[in-house]
C-alpha cells in the first residue's frame, strides 16, 4: 500500500522563505512602503521573540503595508507568477528528487505550511499536489482584509490542520500504510512526532538535536 508524504514548504521544499519575498514582490513598485513595512515587521518580530504577541502578528504587520485592500484577482495573478518562478528556480534539488520518489511509489503528497494559502495553493497546483494546508487569508468584497481567516498554520496548529484534513478525507488514512513528515524546523516537532517517520531536512540547530534524540532521519538537500 502507498504512504502519505507530508512536506513543509519554506526551506524544506524551497530554498528560501516565501512570505517575505512575496510581500516585497507585491510592493516592488511602491518604494514608499518599504521602510514602514520592514520597520513595523521588525518591531513585531522583536515583540514575538519577547513573547508579547503571537507569531501571526508579524504576518499581519507585513500584510498591512504590502497588500491590504488589494484586488483578489490581481493578488492571485501575482501569486501565480511567484509560484511559477519558485517552481522554476526556487526548489531544493533534493526536494524535487524526494517528490519524484514518492510519486513513483504511488504515495499521496501533502504540503503543510505556515505560509499563506494565496502562495501555497498555486505552488501545490503547479507541483500537481492535491492536498495542502496553510494559513488562510481573508477577503471582503473582492479585496484583501487586514486579518486572516484562520489561525496561523504553525506549530501545534499545523498538526491540527493535518488531522482535520485526514478526517475530512478518511480514504487517505485508510488506504495508506504510514505517514512521513519532512521539515527543516523544530517548530514542526508535534507533527514530526505524530508521523510514523520524521525526517529533518537541512534542519536548524534545535531540530537536529531533537532529531537525534527522537530518532528522526536527518537529510541535507
Amino acid at each position: 500500500m502507498p504512504d502519505i508524504a507530508i512536506f513543509d514548504l519554506d526551506y524544506t521544499l524551497t530554498r528560501r522563505g516565501t512570505w517575505g519575498r512575496f510581500v516585497m514582490r507585491a510592493v516592488r513598485f511602491k518604494p514608499w512602503y518599504w521602510l514602514p513595512l520592514w520597520g513595523t515587521a521588525g518591531l513585531m518580530q522583536c515583540r514575538y521573540l519577547a513573547g508579547s504577541v503571537p507569531r501571526i502578528r508579524v504576518k499581519q504587520a507585513m500584510m498591512r503595508w504590502g497588500m491590504v485592500g488589494s484586488c483578489r484577482i490581481k493578488m492571485r495573478r501575482l501569486a501565480q507568477e511567484f509560484a511559477d518562478r519558485e517552481i522554476a528556480k526556487g526548489l531544493r534539488p533534493g526536494a524535487v528528487a524526494a517528490l519524484q520518489k514518492h510519486r513513483e511509489a504511488g504515495d499521496t503528497i501533502i504540503i503543510a505550511s505556515a505560509a499563506v494559502d494565496l502562495v501555497v495553493e498555486p505552488i501545490a497546483r503547479k507541483l500537481d499536489i492535491k492536498y495542502w494546508v496553510a494559513t488562510e487569508m481573508a477577503w471582503e468584497d473582492g479585496v484583501l482584509a487586514p486579518y486572516f481567516a484562520s489561525k496561523n498554520c504553525y506549530g501545534p496548529e499545523k498538526l491540527e490542520r493535518v488531522k482535520a484534513l485526514l478526517e475530512q478525507n478518511p480514504e487517505l488514512k485508510q488506504n495508506h500504510t504510514q505517514i512521513t513528515m519532512y521539515s527543516d524546523s523544530h517548530s514542526d516537532i508535534e507533527i514530526l512526532r505524530f508521523s510514523d517517520k520524521g525526517v529533518a531536512v537541512c534542519g536548524d540547530e534545535k531540530l537536529i538535536a531533537l532529531a537525534k534524540s527522537e530518532g528522526f532521519e536527518i537529510l541535507y538537500w
